[in-house]
């Protein structure tokens, strides 16, 4: 990697932290803004997340889940 290309991203992620810090809009460039936009609308009704799933009590068993 040239020297160019690290200044380049340091000087992104200098941008992405200074944005974060002040609470303002990340810039565009930021990989978990990128991320976020392509996940929206990856689940879909018969999905759950972890939380909206069910944990059974550390003493559960097949019987006494009837």
């Amino acid at each position: 990697m040239s020297s160019s290309a690290a200044t380049d991203k340091t000087v992104r992620a200098a941008d992405i932290a200074d944005a974060k810090i002040a609470g303002k809009e990340t810039p565009a460039s930021d990989p978990h803004k990128k991320a976020d936009a392509e996940n929206q609308g990856q689940l879909s009704g018969d999905q759950s997340t972890i939380r909206e799933t069910p944990v059974a009590p550390v003493d559960a068993t097949t019987k006494s889940a009837k």
